[in-house]
């Protein structure tokens, strides 16, 4: 649709040019010569406008934007002014091909040109002014609705990074959940279990208060297993903190709980709660203990939880050092606060400090804040969008105020002509921003059409907005019905008002002309922001993909042990206080399965802070899979020695599938030491990888440890192969 809109613009463009000269009385060899300068200038900027010119080498650049500088100029010498109707694509390939601040100094140069050109045939002053104003504005419209296409072509390819970009972020959360949430509670189980394994056989009721405990974690961390998969959930900090005193005491520590009274929003509590947790958990690990402190108060508009203990291991890692610590500065910065540690002697303390209420952005009563807010306020790309659609739309209400400035009204006629073009400008913009849908067209009608009571006579552009407008809000033919009923009313306007056919023609392209301007500029606004949600629900589905996998992972490896510890806790629980030796002999099967399980959370963890093919392979058919590529993969016996270094050359080797094809299958296939990627989607215009590219570092790596890296070109498709040894 994109390039459709820009084919036709162009086209349009194009073919009033040659209506103008024709009207001029242009005939014979001086229209043919002039038709072919024409083509010649139409071909060019098609080009500049659907190519990715700013990265052409110079020279080549130099070359097209010099041949349409001759075809758009030379003209003049037989075709008279009128031959300067398409300098504004001159302008706008300006625009599109040079980077940096000289693109704002060539653009300019090519209405300063035209306006030298006009003066040099005699025209007036106005219609210099004119000639050099439409130019310039010409140089926008092209360069707003060329690269508005671009943006969202360029959007829509990123669909797949982004996807592996919300899963990779996905996979952080995770790693950080199973050190946070699960490791607590499975250090915490080990903990209790040892404690009851000694008391029994001669302590049997005290060992069965502790298997009471052994139980609420059990379950506990059996629903950490799915908070972990499935993403979070609310945690109260009071109730962590009643968790934290039982498990302090149970490890001989004198502890102190002081929580601030008074309830806290939900997503306060939560944080606190999980930074608590692993506060916790870095003092029974990482300190020999003998006092701990929790406390919590209000500092203004602040929530402030402190955790103090003894005993610090000064000989260990320096405060803040370690993924727990690490993990908890990422939460409470995540939260809005800040966390610090400090070591005094043998008194080890963490602070966390978040704000005490969310603060939500406002939102804004009046649409102009509210308009103002869009364009300032959203992704990079919508802000672009938005703003080139305000800039081209606010540019067409001027140049609609100049053509009535040709009919020569009286000042308060003017007036009332620019107060109607504001309004015609304003219901556009509104329009593009999501506003007015239903409204827009009768306002627009009403505005287009009152001037004719005090004019008397069409003007240039007359209904460019309503036949725009028309296009983007009515369903099906009816869009272009309307449309070229407002071109028929301009014609009918136009010929009952005695004009001679040439300026009716003129009146009603123009018209046709400017409504497909503005119906391509609000289109591409809203396509970029539909190109933006969608790219949204890809991420998304992408990590409810990845969230499956994890939670198949974290049921196979630590669901069952921690079902089995819960079944022999009961059994345990329920043998006390009458067959202390048979109850011993089970807590010792659940030690046995609780050593098991925080292994395993390490090793779940681990494979998430590090690279994994398998990992790697999963996440890619998912990418992959919503970037809309149909995957085939297919994988056995990948050596664990070579497991880190493939899983990077499959992260770049998908990267740059989804980089730098328009790949609609894709291959991955390991077998015999041979890892390969094929994809059907090569851009012919790309060149092959030059040193030191991503592709080159990769066999730098691969030859490191023996291996080597191959890939090749060939019709239309692109292979990859790692070979190890």
């Amino acid at each position: 649709m994109a390039r459709a809109v820009i084919g036709a613009v162009l086209f349009g463009y194009t073919f009033n040019s040659l209506m103008f000269v024709w009207g001029e009385g242009l005939r014979d060899w001086s229209l043919v010569a002039f038709a072919a300068c024409l083509l010649a200038g139409f071909g060019l900027q098609l080009v500049h406008s659907t190519r990715d010119v700013l990265s052409w080498p110079a020279p080549r650049k130099a070359v097209t934007l010099s041949a349409q500088a001759v075809v758009t100029f030379a003209p003049f010498a037989w075709a008279g002014p009128q031959a300067g109707s398409l300098a504004g694509f001159l302008a706008g390939s300006m625009l599109l091909a040079v980077a940096g601040p000289l693109r704002w100094a060539l653009y300019a140069a090519v209405p300063a040109a035209m306006s030298l050109a006009l003066t040099w045939m005699g025209m007036a002053t106005v219609d210099v002014v004119y000639g050099a104003y439409f130019t310039a504005l010409t140089g926008l419209m092209v360069y707003g609705v060329s690269s508005l296409a671009s943006l969202a072509l360029t959007v829509h390819a990123a669909r797949g990074e982004l996807a592996g970009v919300a899963v990779a972020q996905e996979r952080l959360r995770v790693a950080r959940d199973l050190h946070d949430l699960l490791g607590y509670n499975v250090s915490a189980l080990t903990l209790k279990s040892e404690l009851a394994y000694r008391l029994l056989p001669g302590s049997a009721e005290r060992a069965r208060r502790e298997l009471r405990d052994v139980l609420t974690l059990s379950r506990q961390a059996l629903g950490d297993v799915r908070v972990v998969a499935g993403g979070s959930r609310p945690m109260s900090l009071a109730a962590e903190a009643r968790s934290a005193e039982s498990m302090l005491i149970a490890a001989d520590m004198d502890v102190e709980v002081r929580l601030a009274p008074g309830p806290l929003p939900e997503e306060v509590d939560t944080v606190l709660a999980i930074v608590l947790r692993e506060a916790v958990t870095n003092v029974l690990r990482h300190s020999k203990a003998q006092y701990c402190l929790v406390e919590t108060s209000r500092e203004g508009d602040h929530i402030v939880l402190r955790v103090v203990n003894d005993a610090a291991d000064v000989g260990g890692p320096a405060p803040g050092g370690g993924a727990g610590l690490d993990n908890l500065s990422a939460r409470v910065e995540a939260a809005g606060g800040v966390s610090t540690t400090s070591l005094d002697g043998e008194w080890f303390t963490f602070t966390a400090e978040v704000p005490a209420e969310g603060t939500a952005p406002p939102v804004a009563d009046d649409p102009v804040t509210w308009t103002v807010a869009q364009i300032t306020g959203q992704p990079w790309h919508l802000r672009v969008a938005r703003t080139i659609a305000v800039v081209v739309l606010l540019g067409y209400g001027v140049l609609m105020v100049v053509n009535v400035l040709g009919q020569h009204p009286g000042a308060l006629s003017l007036l009332e002509s620019a107060l109607c073009a504001a309004v015609l400008v304003g219901v556009q913009i509104a329009l593009s921003l999501g506003f007015l849908r239903r409204a827009a067209l009768p306002i627009q009608a009403v505005a287009t059409y009152l001037p004719l009571l005090w004019i008397g006579a069409p003007w240039g552009s007359m209904g460019g907005f309503l036949a725009g407008t028309a296009l983007m809000v009515l369903p099906g033919v009816w869009r272009w019905g309307c449309y070229a009923a407002v071109g028929v009313s301009v014609s009918a306007l136009s010929v009952l008002h005695g004009d001679a056919g040439e300026w009716t023609a003129y009146l009603t392209l123009s018209t046709l002309l400017t409504g497909l301007v503005v119906y391509g500029i609000g289109e591409l606004s809203g396509l970029v922001a539909q190109v933006d949600q969608a790219r949204d629900d890809l991420a998304r589905g992408a990590v409810t993909r990845e969230r499956l996998r994890v939670a198949r992972e974290l049921h196979d490896l630590l669901g069952h042990d921690l079902a089995a510890m819960t079944v022999k806790s009961e059994r345990a629980y329920r043998l006390l206080p009458g067959s202390g030796d048979r109850a011993r002999a089970e807590l010792a099967d659940v030690l046995d399965v609780a050593r098991r399980a925080v292994a395993d959370v390490r090793s779940v963890a681990s494979g998430y802070r590090h690279m994994s093919f398998t990992a790697e392979l999963d996440s890619a058919r998912a990418t992959l899979a919503a970037a809309g590529v149909c995957v085939r993969a297919e994988a056995r016996d990948v050596p664990p020695e070579f497991d880190a270094i493939l899983a990077v050359v499959l992260r770049e080797a998908v990267t740059n599938v989804l980089r730098h094809s328009a790949a609609a299958h894709c291959e991955i296939t390991f077998s015999d030491g041979s890892l390969t990627v094929w994809n059907d989607g090569v851009i012919p215009l790309l060149t092959p990888a030059e040193p030191g590219t991503a592709l080159d570092d990769l066999a730098v790596r691969l030859e490191s440890v023996g291996g080597s890296l191959k890939y090749e070109r060939s019709a239309g498709t692109f292979r990859l192969k790692a070979d190890i040894p």
